[in-house]
């Protein structure tokens, strides 16, 4: 697994979640869009949960390039924005889901459950 979020508190607080739920999952992280593909290059993650709006790149941008690296791994937005025009694009680009960040603890475990049981897109984007 692979968190993006550029804010640390956060992305700690995702780590200890996840790890609390997984813990003997290898979970990566990345503050920034240069360190997410690079995280992607390397490792291959099954799943990221990706911020939308990094210090250097635009989540759902960032999505389509992960998903063009890895159309295997399951993206989940996680984000404070809670706009229809954000989830629309999100899945545009490939997103399995998006989790605002106000419902991430009623909401991401159920969300991951069900992206690591899911059969990859072969085409991560919708046309």
């Amino acid at each position: 697994m692979l968190i993006v979020e550029d804010q640390d508190l956060m992305r700690r607080t995702l780590r200890e979640y996840l790890q609390s739920a997984y813990p003997h999952a290898n979970i990566l992280e990345a503050a920034d869009g240069a360190q997410a593909l690079q995280a992607c290059r390397k490792q291959a993650p099954q799943l990221v949960l990706m911020d939308v709006a990094l210090s250097d790149a635009n989540g759902i941008d960032l999505t389509v390039r992960i998903k063009d690296l890895q159309p295997q791994t399951a993206v989940i937005m996680v984000s404070q924005h809670s706009a229809e025009v954000y989830v629309e694009r999100s899945r545009a680009a490939g997103a399995f889901a998006y989790v605002t960040k106000d419902r991430v603890y009623r909401e991401l475990l159920p969300t991951i459950k069900r992206a690591l049981a899911s059969p990859p897109a072969r085409n991560g984007r919708t046309q």
